[in-house]
């Protein structure tokens, strides 16, 4: 069977993930933790926020759940209630190339279709296996569009994983992304519905969030909708 580093290492091997900002802090660890750029996690009534901080198009993500574990790994790894999951951010520069002469900006169906094809080409390279994808496009709350995309991992891995499954969305041009990892193929559509969900939580601003005000606000029971 192939064991969960040798999966880490190649599933989880997506290119441009977070780029330099690749860790998780417990929120309020770091002295001036309000003003520093990086990924942070804050405890919440039903689960957990996790919150990336960055220079351009702050978000955060709330994981409904009683226990958190980060995995080990060179990315954002963890899981929730026993799920695998991974936070995916790609720049849209390295997924999507214009046409010579285009004169048209691309759709947002355009662009997560892009997506798809990059992220599967490499993660196909990756295992040295032809990865046969599914994927739908579709509205979730806030008419927010989001792609939900799949693939059976190859039978050839005797992986301890039936399926690697998609759900990303646009900020601006760049993907955001969540990626799960169900054990059994019966297990996909209650990971899609976990996914939806915590994807319906996501939250933009154009700068770092607060992070002692967010801890404030959540022992408040007044988080901002």
């Amino acid at each position: 069977m192939v064991s969960k580093k040798y999966f880490q290492s190649f599933i989880f091997a997506v290119c441009f993930v977070f780029g330099a900002l690749s860790f998780f802090a417990q929120a309020g660890e770091r002295t001036g933790a309000a003003e520093k750029l990086g990924i942070y996690i804050i405890k919440t009534e039903s689960g957990y926020l996790v919150v990336n901080n960055r220079e351009k198009d702050s978000y955060s993500l709330e994981f409904k759940g009683e226990k958190f574990e980060p995995v080990e790994s060179d990315h954002p790894v963890f899981t929730v209630d026993g799920r695998l999951i991974q936070v995916v951010s790609v720049p849209h520069k390295n997924y999507w190339t214009a046409k010579a002469g285009a004169k048209k900006e691309p759709t947002d169906d355009e662009l997560l279709e892009s997506h798809k094809i990059w992220e599967s080409d490499y993660l196909g390279t990756a295992l040295k296996a032809k990865l046969s994808t599914t994927s739908e496009i579709f509205d979730i709350e806030r008419k927010r569009k989001v792609m939900y995309w799949s693939f059976p991992m190859p039978k050839e891995l005797e992986s301890d994983y039936s399926h690697q499954i998609f759900l990303t969305t646009l900020i601006g041009k760049d993907i955001l992304g969540l990626n799960a990892s169900p054990k059994t193929a019966a297990e996909q559509k209650s990971y899609r519905e976990y996914l939806v969900q915590t994807m319906n939580t996501l939250k933009i601003s154009d700068k770092p969030f607060n992070i002692k005000e967010l801890q404030l606000l959540l022992k408040k029971g007044d988080m901002v909708e």
